[in-house]
């Protein structure tokens, strides 16, 4: 062994060694109740010690909202961090997205050629950034906490190593977030129980009546609210499918209308013998083309009354078995595929999550999908769509995302407004936001939300439990 060689393998077992102990230091001010993000700035400073040439981070993160915060992060630039707090997770939403979202590591060695990064790669590339790994963190439990994420400013390909040192900070990090989850619970739980002590049985006593009855006209209150909503509701669905309606309505009186005159000059010239052959022949083909006309339209406004009988006035849907959506979503793929040609649609969805009213559901995605096809990518089938379904412990989560032309900026604060659509000519009636929106509360009581994209258009939908 050369000189050289031995003092690079010196070198190198003296950086594993300072690396393990500043592992045994993060466990230990774990124990002693540091904060969570000293504790993980910690933790990237001694990664970045064991290999200079790699910089770290942590993205917390948010249940409720699915979205990434930066947590820890020592060497990456503080306005790259802030770019990216609070992006939603998803499928293609960069390394760290789409770990957090597929609760499975992704491993980029080239952010300007990976198409998880075509959205952000500009963002990453202008600090310099051309690699990322992202381990999720997951706890003992299966919980998602965030992310350990590991970048390069050269594409990078991982080796064996790299993959063990990845995983085994992105489970010393679970640790740290699951000590501090469980100190906060023992600190809210000593201070119910002082209180609870400290508390007197005879004045608990005297206000728990008092309590009651205001309990009961707050609830009382509440009913009477929610119900003046939930009518406010229905009666905008009405309005809006009403207004549906007459777009298909209109054609088809326009068509019968046009019939019954071809029918009239049709019977004439059969009563006057004053009737070529050429000339029957097109009025026959005239009056197909316009049945045909009828018929079509008929259907949309026969799609569209069913949708509303799915919700009554209380806002419930009708008494149906639950379906995986995983399943729906697939067979909508494939539905989509035979009639219209259309297969650029990713589906992630976990196994298992269930959901009651699957026509209610499956006219939800339709509308979106043919909004996509006719407005996103102006009736091509060259743009991409992908779907993504998670759940948490209160609530199903569902993200929908095209890569089209997107909605104009000053269009955005309008697209659930009754009767709004992006382009009126596009000969195209479909569902509009509006409804959709009003049958995702009225039959689920969700919520569909537009958030910002850099490309085309994102839709978060939650449904309830």
């Amino acid at each position: 062994m050369t000189s050289a060689t031995y003092e690079k393998n010196a070198d190198y077992w003296q950086r594993l060694s300072r690396l393990e102990a500043g592992r045994a230091e993060v466990l230990k001010f774990a124990a002693q109740g540091e904060s969570i993000d000293t504790i993980l700035s910690f933790l990237c400073a001694k990664s970045e010690e064991f290999n200079p040439a790699m910089k770290t981070s942590v993205l917390a993160l948010n249940e409720q909202q699915q979205t990434l915060h930066p947590l820890a992060s020592v060497s990456l630039p503080k306005a790259y961090c802030d770019a990216l707090d609070g992006v939603s997770i998803g499928l293609g939403v960069g390394s760290c997205g789409t770990a957090a979202f597929s609760k499975k590591r992704v491993v980029v060695e080239d952010i300007n050629s990976h198409p998880y990064w075509s959205q952000y790669k500009q963002l990453a590339m202008g600090f310099g950034l051309r690699a990322c790994w992202s381990e999720p963190i997951i706890g003992s439990h299966g919980k998602i906490y965030g992310t350990f994420a590991i970048y390069y400013n050269e594409p990078q390909s991982p080796t064996a190593e790299d993959l063990q040192f990845i995983e085994t900070s992105a489970n010393l990090a679970a640790v740290v977030f699951e000590n501090a989850a469980y100190r906060q619970q023992l600190l809210e739980a000593n201070r119910q129980l002082a209180q609870t002590v400290d508390d007197r049985t005879q004045e608990l006593q005297r206000l728990n009546s008092e309590l009651s009855e205001v309990v009961r006209r707050q609830q009382d209150d509440e009913a009477s609210r929610l119900e003046a909503e939930k009518q406010v509701m229905v009666k905008t669905l009405l309005t809006g499918i009403a207004h549906e309606l007459n777009t298909p309505l209109g054609v088809a009186m326009t068509a019968v209308s046009c019939a019954q005159s071809d029918i009239h000059r049709l019977l004439s010239g059969i009563t006057n013998r004053t009737l070529s052959q050429s000339q029957a022949t097109g009025l026959l083909e005239s009056l197909e083309e316009k049945f045909k006309l009828t018929e079509s339209n008929l259907y949309k406004g026969s799609q569209l009354i069913q949708i509303f009988k799915q919700v009554d006035s209380s806002g419930s849907f009708q008494s149906e078995a639950k379906f995986d959506i995983g399943e729906l979503l697939r067979e909508l793929k494939t539905s989509y595929q035979q009639q219209t040609g259309f297969a650029n649609m990713a589906i992630e969805a976990d196994t298992g999550i269930r959901c009651r009213s699957r026509y209610t559901l499956w006219q939800i995605f339709s509308a979106l999908v043919d909004n996509s096809l006719v407005h996103g990518f102006n009736g091509s089938n060259s743009g991409h769509i992908s779907i993504g379904v998670s759940e948490s412990s209160s609530h199903i989560h569902i993200t929908y995302h095209d890569d089209g032309v997107g909605i104009a900026a000053n269009d955005k604060d309008k697209v659930f407004e009754p009767f709004y659509s992006p382009n009126k000519t596009k000969g195209n009636m479909g569902l509009g936001l509006n409804i959709i929106r009003n049958i995702i509360y009225n039959a689920y009581n969700g919520s569909i939300k537009l958030v910002d994209s850099p490309v085309g258009v994102r839709f978060q939908i939650a449904l309830p439990k």
